[in-house]
């Protein structure tokens, strides 16, 4: 179960907990298709039958199968973005903060590789469905939480730069939305490599932007 429908179903009528449980089978049934078949032979049809719900009922939770993507890692992009930014250390460079935030990032989406690799590539424009506000939401904590980052950097005379903070902010999210599909692209995604890969890239616009530690 997910933090939805875990720990809280007592408290609930019995409406909600069977709209909670449908939507547990629904995002269950499109993981393990997903996985087992690919994302491009699964149909809405068959996920609707393993997780024993009706076709229209599938469609109240998401309106297509890039939707249903979206409705299985929304939750755990949710988490990931508090952890990552939990585990930044403020003393370190720029550069390695925002690479600790991103290689947390890559930890998780090596245990769910297969899954990872469809994300990557469907969320290009993705910006409609009803997944689509919470995930948008979400890429919209990580720029904030680099901008607060990079703020901190250039008021501490850590970095030397004219340009502003949501600029640094941005130039990083895209470096690891580029590395990140260039690193699952391999059949077999080695996780230390690609963060060593990751931080060399982000020392890289670090010294561009004159970092240092103070």
């Amino acid at each position: 179960m997910d933090k939805h429908t875990a720990g809280v179903s007592p408290k609930l009528g019995l409406r909600e907990r069977n709209k909670l449980e449908k939507l547990d089978r629904i995002r269950r049934a499109a993981q393990e298709l997903f996985e087992q078949q690919g994302f491009d032979a699964t149909t809405t049809r068959e996920i609707a039958e393993r997780a024993d719900v009706g076709i229209g009922t599938l469609f109240m939770y998401a309106v297509d199968k890039r939707d249903l993507l979206f409705l299985i890692f929304n939750d755990a992009l949710d988490v990931m973005v508090d952890e990552a930014f939990a585990r930044v250390d403020r003393r370190k460079t720029l550069s390695a903060q925002a690479a600790a935030v991103f290689a947390h990032f890559y930890q998780v989406f090596h245990s769910r590789a297969a899954l990872a690799k469809i994300l990557l590539r469907e969320l290009v424009f993705f910006s409609e469905g009803r997944q689509a506000a919470q995930y948008l939401a979400n890429r919209q904590r990580i720029m904030a939480g680099l901008e607060d980052l990079a703020k901190e950097a250039i008021r501490r005379g850590r970095i030397r730069t004219t340009e502003s903070p949501e600029q640094v902010a941005k130039v990083f999210f895209f470096l690891y939305s580029g590395e990140i599909r260039l690193w699952l692209s391999a059949d077999e995604p080695d996780l230390a490599q690609g963060i060593e890969t990751l931080q060399r890239t982000f020392a890289s616009y670090g010294r561009g932007l004159g970092e240092t530690v103070r």
